[in-house]
């Protein structure tokens, strides 16, 4: 659980940077790659998510059967 944890704090400190850059941008290049680097990083955290979810109903359901 640590991990997946320290994974989504990592991956929301670079959303918010992806999106500061994205704010910032003035070039379309630059857009396209805050953009891409935004999406990714949503990405990611939903991953971290739905793992950290089925990590989660998996130990209640340990706990129920003991």
């Amino acid at each position: 659980d640590c991990d997946i944890q320290e994974k989504l704090e990592f991956e929301v400190r670079m959303r918010a940077g992806a999106y500061k850059l994205l704010v910032a941008s003035t070039k379309k290049e630059q857009v396209l790659d805050a953009s891409r680097s935004l999406l990714t990083c949503n990405a990611r955290i939903k991953a971290y998510m739905s793992e950290a979810q089925g990590r989660k109903q998996l130990q209640d359901r340990l706990a129920l059967d003991l």
